[in-house]
């Protein structure tokens, strides 16, 4: 189970990242619309998965479509 987290559990970056992963773009897309390399979005997405203590994409993804930013 995920534990509850709050808008201020994340880096302004982090929440952009998750809104944009909402909107169904993928890392690529994220990291050109963002003009930062895959690498620093994917290192983003494990800061957030760390954050939220998921440990597969079903949790992460779950967590990602349910969150309000």
């Amino acid at each position: 189970m995920i534990p509850q987290v709050q808008n201020g559990d994340f880096t302004l970056r982090e929440l952009e990242i998750i809104s944009l992963i909402q909107q169904g773009n993928t890392s690529q897309e994220i990291a050109k619309k963002l003009h930062v390399s895959e690498l620093t979005i994917k290192k983003h997405r494990e800061n957030i998965a760390r954050k939220i203590g998921s440990h597969g994409k079903k949790e992460f993804r779950k967590f990602v479509r349910n969150f309000k930013t």
